[in-house]
């Protein structure tokens, strides 16, 4: 079984002062201690992370930390990349899904959605209510 963490996990378990932060936490804790299985996450989703920890915060500190636990530890969490394929299909359910305001659906989101489609993906970590009905939510 394999995990999907959206941005907004990561950016709580990172940022004390993030509303999330004692259920990033929880919710990471217990993705790494039991037989859930892998933990993925992709290049966009990284960017987010990287964008707005520098905005909120302003100490490269954590926005180094954020990098190098997304990049450099794949025992925590495996970094893929959006294909041509994702994007094509990720414009695609933009365009159906997207729907001012009842589901205001990013881009990125839609490569999550993308990415968990193609890959088989069982679960996705999020705080984001967009997703609800459309993927499976720990």
């Amino acid at each position: 079984m394999t995990v999907f963490i959206d941005s907004n996990v990561i950016i709580a378990l990172l940022n004390s002062r993030d509303k999330n932060h004692d259920r990033s936490r929880e919710l990471l804790t217990r993705l790494k201690d039991s037989d859930i299985g892998m933990r993925v996450t992709i290049d966009y989703v990284l960017n987010e992370v990287v964008t707005t920890l520098w905005m909120h915060t302003h100490r490269k500190k954590i926005v180094t930390n954020a990098y190098n636990l997304i990049c450099n530890t794949p025992n925590f969490i495996r970094f893929e990349h959006v294909t041509p394929s994702i994007l094509d299909v990720a414009w695609k359910k933009w365009q159906q899904l997207t729907i001012w305001p009842q589901r205001p659906l990013s881009f990125t989101d839609c490569c999550i959605l993308s990415f968990i489609e193609k890959h088989k993906i069982d679960h996705l970590a999020t705080f984001d209510s967009d997703f609800d009905g459309l993927v499976s939510i720990l």
